[in-house]
């Protein structure tokens, strides 16, 4: 932070300059500052979780609301559009009118949202809520990062940063499992508004601990026009790749009609294609405008300047093209295991476990690795994992393999995703000077959620294109005759199975079901493959371009034994409770996945055969107790010898 920025925050931190400069001398932590931390946790807890907690409860919605699959995509990926889209705008403005009024306001709006979702009864309401939950994110996350960043100096921050970081990533593997545990036992309307008492909680313990703090920049003015141009633009192509599969992408082959605006067949282009084309226009106006603005001295939306930086510019290249990836590939697979292999929501959450294990723990992992061999190298390494784990899906994936194929699968998927996910972010903000650390972080978020909108509604676009093709040319080559019953089908095909399997659609069929749900289900099972091979695609691209990375891999310097002994041990405490944490997190999963033992009779098979001394660990809760034992041992071990 610049001495004319330091002169000019008002209300800033919470006991004063003098208060701040002894925690930088000592990185001691005080009870304020952990309540503060707390806070923000649980703020950033329920914003990251919303955007994976609902994909488990998707296919239920499906059948509850009647919807096709690319309406799912639109309860995805318009969340994760708004959120990228005014990450940037409102990360300047929480500085020009302060951090905790702005926190408060996105977190208040997030409990709006929350609301309508779980209310809502038909699709509209559902985006509406999107909508706003997508604006209160896109406002407090932001904050967070301000917040922290003035509230902690030192060697606390560092130590408030890594809380906030892993905060991130617990939220982001646990949300398959709460949605599912919502879904099958409570309602999938649960996954909305568990978000309600945690934001109240949040609400409650700002107003009470945050005190404002803000940075009036004289440079900055609120850059509507670019805000407008970044967001029509994305929504833009963003509709046409979700629409093209319904309306046509070349010419229409059916009416649109939203309000008074109709777009009928006779024109000579689909509406998806104008739209994708007007898109990509005013995209390019936006970059031409944001450049003039910056050579004018004004702040832009986004700093194109700083793509001179090679390790800047392929970074967020990657990161965008590996987040289409990665949220892609959860969708479809989680609507595969619900519809084709019939598991509930519960069972299909679990299912992601041994992805989520492995994330905690090669995420640590990856930090001594990158301190050893460079961060460039851990995250190719991390990505091309990634990408074997989506092409093997692609080849796995059947009708007649059973659901635990994918159990090995997802642990090499989760070891890649811990390596590359949590070196990132840091290798793209090295590549930059550390003055523009706010606004390259900002950047990276916003092309992460960007990659992740486009992501589901690309690959959601080919499975659905898949599911056409393949069920319709099952269903003219069967030897069934289904008689008016196949016109039906047909229907379901160009729909993208609007309104899911359910109850009605399975009775229409009568005795001729199980013919039907074979050329379903084989529709649906090789759209799955298609759409992980696009996926494993898009990874193996972000994995080539990482190569040009340059590596940012900072000297080893030798430190002087007292520097190090002089070392606080307010921090050591401080990352003792975060092992310790760490040490729950892992002692619960391993729990949860020997009660998926216990209950999945092909789990219990599969490690008979193959391995059953991992077998017999996982039986009667063997391994928790071993790990809770052992772990406990090592904690008090550790304890004794401070």
């Amino acid at each position: 932070m610049s001495a004319s920025r330091t002169g000019k925050e008002s209300g800033q931190d919470w006991q004063g300059s003098s208060a701040q400069a002894e925690q930088a001398e000592s990185g001691k932590i005080q009870p304020k500052q952990l309540l503060i931390l707390l806070v923000l946790s649980l703020s950033l807890a329920i914003i990251v979780i919303d955007a994976t907690i609902v994909i488990v409860a998707l296919p239920q919605i499906q059948r509850d609301f009647s919807i096709s699959l690319k309406d799912l995509e639109w309860i995805t990926s318009l969340y994760a559009l708004i959120f990228g889209s005014f990450l940037l705008s409102w990360g300047k403005l929480s500085d020009e009118y302060g951090r905790k009024l702005i926190f408060m306001s996105g977190i208040s709006l997030f409990i709006v949202g929350s609301i309508i979702d779980g209310f809502s009864t038909n699709l509209s309401q559902m985006l509406l809520g999107r909508v706003i939950q997508g604006f209160g994110a896109a406002m407090a996350s932001p904050s967070t990062l301000s917040i922290l960043t003035t509230t902690f100096t030192g060697k606390s921050r560092n130590v408030a940063f890594g809380i906030w970081g892993a905060t991130a990533g617990a939220a982001a593997v646990l949300g398959p499992v709460l949605g599912g545990y919502f879904t099958t036992y409570v309602s999938w309307r649960w996954a909305f508004f568990i978000n309600i008492p945690i934001g109240i909680a949040a609400l409650v313990g700002a107003a009470l601990v945050i005190k404002e703090t803000r940075f009036k920049d004289p440079k900055y003015t609120t850059d509507y026009p670019g805000l407008v141009l970044i967001t029509t633009g994305l929504a833009s192509v963003l509709f046409g790749l979700i629409e093209g599969q319904t309306y046509g992408w070349l010419v229409p082959n059916q009416d649109f009609s939203a309000g008074g605006f109709t777009w009928s067949t006779a024109n000579p282009l689909s509406l998806p294609l104008v739209s994708m084309i007007a898109g990509i226009v005013l995209l390019g106006i936006f970059t031409f405008y944001e450049i003039r603005r910056g050579r004018k001295g004004l702040v832009p939306l986004f700093d194109f300047s700083l793509l001179r930086y090679k390790g800047f510019r392929y970074g967020l290249f990657t990161v965008t093209i590996v987040a289409m990836g990665e949220f892609g590939a959860v969708f479809i697979i989680s609507i595969f295991l619900q519809t084709v292999k019939g598991l509930s929501a519960i069972n299909a959450g679990l299912t992601f476990l041994p992805m989520a294990i492995s994330v905690f723990i090669f995420a640590p992992i990856a930090g001594v690795l990158a301190t050893r061999f460079g961060p460039k190298w851990i995250i190719t390494t991390g990505m091309i994992l990634e990408a074997v784990a989506l092409f093997s899906v692609s080849q796995i994936v059947s009708i007649s393999n059973p659901v635990y194929y994918l159990y090995p699968i997802l642990v090499v998927y989760g070891a890649g995703v811990g390596l590359a996910i949590s070196q990132v972010t840091s290798t793209v903000l090295m590549s930059i000077p550390w003055q523009k650390a706010g606004v390259g972080s900002g950047a990276n978020n916003t092309v992460r959620q960007i990659g992740s909108a486009f992501g589901i509604a690309v690959i959601g676009a080919i499975l659905v294109a898949q599911i056409s093709t393949v069920g319709q040319a099952d269903l003219a080559s069967s030897t069934v005759n289904f008689g008016p019953m196949a016109s039906v089908l047909k229907a379901a095909f160009n729909s993208g199975l609007s309104g899911g399997l359910d109850q009605t659609l399975i009775a229409s069929f009568g005795p001729l079901w199980p013919a039907a749900r074979d050329i379903i289900f084989d529709a649906l099972t090789q759209g799955t493959r298609w759409a992980a091979f696009t996926a494993g695609i898009f990874v193996l691209l972000g994995a080539l371009s990482s190569l040009l990375i340059p590596d940012p891999r900072p000297k080893q310097q030798k430190v002087a034994p007292k520097v190090m002994a002089e070392q606080p041990q307010t921090v050591g405490r401080t990352l003792g409770v975060i092992v310790i944490g760490q040490f729950l997190v892992i002692l619960g999963l391993s729990a949860a996945l020997s009660s998926e033992y216990q209950s999945n009779p092909f789990m219990r098979d599969w490690f008979a055969s193959y391995a059953s001394p991992l077998g017999f660990l996982l039986g009667n809760y063997l391994a928790s107790m071993l790990i809770g034992v052992i772990g406990t041992i090592l904690i008090l071990w550790r304890l004794v010898l401070r």
